[in-house]
């Protein structure tokens, strides 16, 4: 077992004051069989009320707003988990609705055969994706779907996950959006969980692996639009701009 010590910070700066702004956030690592949280803080600024849930999918969120005019939103979740093997126990999901293709996940065109077997095909489409799509940041938006991403031959962590997904439901192998932290500094990461039967495995198509270690789970859901970081909804004519920071380190 090992323990990381997590730091995500979001800062959200408005061209002109917003008079009213509410979000939902999806910034506290879940708790599943490899995963626990033994600390978590929170910091908002400036005085949000935040209400906890659960969505639709079981993932943590905090729910919630401000009605005083502000141009700053900032949040830091920080925290320590301890992360076990990543196999994720089934808990009776509906799989049918991670098998389904959606906006982002649909391509139609056969790209590779794989073998027979869920875990070796699930190899063989992330050994794949590695080898043909480029990584090249900003070259996509959040919009971008698997059919382009495999036109154009390039994307970002989001793009591989959406691809590969794409691929494993061509195949009838129920596969999942991911996000969260990859240890190291960054941004949030994206990868997949493909369930083997059993449990849910975890691939990380950008970088060629499959899942043991070095990673914390927000989120998951059919693509990204499902378990995205942050989503929010102010009043007023302000434009925004967001910067986010994190980092995971052993301890």
């Amino acid at each position: 077992m090992k323990r990381y010590l997590y730091n995500y910070q979001t800062i959200v700066e408005f061209s002109e004051a917003v008079p009213m702004h509410a979000v939902m956030l999806r910034c506290q690592p879940v708790s599943n069989a490899g995963q626990t949280v033994e600390q978590e803080h929170l910091v908002v600024s400036p005085d949000y009320w935040l209400q906890a849930g659960h969505d639709a999918f079981y993932n943590r969120i905090l729910f919630g707003g401000a009605t005083e005019p502000h141009k700053t939103f900032a949040y830091v979740s920080t925290g320590i988990v301890a992360t076990d093997t990543y196999v994720i126990k089934y808990r009776g999901e509906n799989l049918f609705l991670f098998k389904q293709p959606t906006a982002l996940t649909n391509v139609r065109e056969a790209v590779l055969t794989t073998p027979d077997n869920v875990i070796d095909a699930a190899y063989a489409i992330c050994n794949w994706l590695y080898e043909n799509i480029v990584y090249q940041p900003l070259c996509t938006t959040v919009e971008t779907t698997a059919a382009e991403v495999l036109e154009r031959r390039k994307g970002v962590c989001q793009d591989f996950a959406h691809l590969m997904i794409a691929l494993c439901r061509q195949r009838d192998i129920p596969a999942r959006y991911v996000n969260g932290f990859l240890e190291g500094e960054g941004e949030t990461h994206a990868w997949v969980e493909i369930f083997d039967g059993y449990n849910w495995l975890g691939f990380d198509p950008t970088h060629n692996r499959c899942i043991s270690e070095g990673y914390v789970k927000l989120a998951h859901g059919r693509d990204v639009r499902d378990c995205s970081v942050s989503r929010g909804l102010f009043t007023g004519q302000a434009t925004q701009q967001t910067t986010i920071h994190v980092t995971l380190q052993e301890i």
